[in-house]
């Protein structure tokens, strides 16, 4: 167990260098500006780490000030992620008015379902609570996700690259999150410091794949927020697609929203 627990810090000191590398890419490359929710969530994780390192050194790794502690702050953190999900997809589908309306409402209705399915599970042991909450963010991050890659690819809707590898990186964290959390369900404190492990190495992993997608010194771009006259939206086929901006379309009427800008 000692030596597990040493490979624990050294796992944790990683983590955190490797994110201060990436903050400080977003900060170099001013893109902090396109992507404020996701640099707040990497500030809120960082300060999470070093807090669950001092946590730790005063009251024990097994103590219950302990799991309390690492508990609530995970659930604000994945709130935090769960906001830069948000982002990527405002960044995505904005534009879209009508589009953008669907995918907020789903949204909300997300955090409907993980705040019912939280609150039942914590009335059948306290302990499950914490862990059942943050199983069910990750379950409703990813689907988002997944969601969300699989219409920009159906209907083709150009998206950043970065926008992109971002939401790959969330996506994996979220999934392997979900796995994670079940098995601690499951066995609990036997699995406690093997989940702990599984977890840095799984944000490891995210972290590179968001230095990798940030490390071009090129500004991100933005798009303006205009739609397209019909016309030319089959003309520029397959960039935008005559099938999203009916769908788009049927769905800001129905959504009783605003016209998009002709």
């Amino acid at each position: 167990m000692q030596g597990m627990g040493q490979f624990q810090q050294i796992l944790w000191a990683v983590n955190v260098a490797v994110g201060v590398v990436l903050l400080a890419l977003l900060i170099a490359r001013k893109k902090f500006r396109a992507f404020p929710a996701f640099t707040g969530y990497l500030l809120l994780n960082l300060s999470q780490a070093v807090a669950f390192y001092f946590a730790t050194r005063r009251w024990g790794y097994a103590s219950r000030n302990m799991w309390l502690f690492g508990w609530s702050s995970q659930a604000v953190v994945t709130l935090a992620r769960a906001l830069a999900v948000a982002e990527l997809c405002r960044n995505m589908l904005a534009r879209y008015h009508g589009v953008w309306g669907l995918a907020w409402r789903v949204l909300c209705g997300s955090a409907m379902l993980v705040i019912l399915y939280s609150g039942f599970a914590g009335r059948r042991r306290w302990e499950l609570a914490f862990p059942a909450l943050d199983r069910s963010l990750e379950l409703s991050i990813a689907a988002v996700i997944v969601i969300l890659l699989l219409f920009v690819r159906y209907y083709e809707v150009v998206a950043d690259p970065v926008d992109r590898s971002l939401a790959v990186g969330l996506c994996l964290y979220s999934c392997f999150g979900a796995v994670n959390n079940t098995i601690l369900d499951r066995y609990l404190y036997s699995y406690q410091e093997l989940w702990i492990i599984l977890g840095m190495l799984s944000f490891l992993a995210s972290l590179m794949v968001w230095t990798w997608a940030l490390r071009s010194p090129q500004s991100v771009s933005r798009r303006e927020e205009a739609l397209l006259a019909p016309g030319i939206y089959e003309s520029l086929a397959p960039q935008i697609n005559l099938r999203l901006r009916t769908l788009n379309d049927r769905l800001s009427q129905f959504w009783n929203s605003e016209s998009p800008r002709r």
